[in-house]
């Protein structure tokens, strides 16, 4: 049996190899963040971040990033007559708004724990056997958004910064007895990040590269071609 390449599919293919080093187009990625601290809920700040410098390309893609926490403590105390199990949930919604007020991003980080707890032993202490005090409670939930059209892309590109808004909403409950005392503190904190995905504008013509920095690549497409526009390689 006989294999056979043809020289039109040996010079496509020398070719090809020589021309992808030139073809290929690499992206690049910037990424600016802020935060805002912990602090008790209910609360509403403002964060900038910088706008996409048009002058480093053409930008592709934006990404928008929320991370959020919650940290607090809680206290539980069951008056039922019985034990009961206890959940509570140390829970915020932290909203991230454009300038507008539309929403961008929601994140809803909660920290749940559960305890059994006795019957009511008479004292209102969140203590003792019918009662906890849980502190040092957190989490962390983080939420995104990906943009590709170019439309969406307006606010965000130019000089300076562009403003968003961070909302902290207390979310914090507990379930598990009809006869129940709860209280919380719920602190929530934000990280908000952005991330511009770009193709570098095209650099100046250069200067003619001498011949000795040739890449080897195109030599050995170049021969491989010569070579084969005279004859057929034969495998038997």
């Amino acid at each position: 049996m006989h294999l056979s390449i043809s020289k039109l599919q040996v010079m496509v293919t020398a070719f090809a190899a020589i021309l992808a080093p030139i073809n290929a187009v690499q992206a690049s990625t910037i990424r600016y963040e802020n935060l805002i601290d912990l602090e008790k809920t209910n609360f509403k700040k403002q964060i900038t971040l910088p706008k996409f410098n048009s002058n480093l390309g053409d930008l592709e893609s934006v990404l928008f990033e929320l991370s959020g926490e919650v940290q607090g403590s809680i206290e539980l105390e069951n008056r039922d007559a019985q034990a009961a199990v206890i959940t509570g949930n140390l829970a915020a919604e932290i909203s991230l708004k454009k300038p507008d007020n539309s929403l961008l991003l929601v994140s809803l980080p909660t920290a749940s724990v559960t305890q059994k707890l006795d019957a009511y032993d008479g004292s209102l202490d969140f203590g003792g056997t019918s009662g906890v005090t849980l502190t040092k409670i957190s989490n962390t939930k983080k939420e995104s958004a990906f943009f590709t059209v170019k439309d969406d892309f307006t606010p965000f590109i130019g000089d300076g910064s562009f403003k968003l808004f961070v909302e902290a909403i207390g979310n914090s409950k507990a379930t598990g007895a009809g006869n129940l005392l709860a209280g919380f503190e719920t602190y929530a904190g934000a990280t908000v990040a952005v991330s511009y995905t770009y193709v570098k504008k095209d650099e100046p013509i250069r200067k003619k590269v001498p011949e000795s920095q040739v890449p080897v690549s195109v030599f050995v497409g170049l021969a491989a071609t010569m070579v084969l526009t005279k004859s057929k390689f034969r495998l038997v």
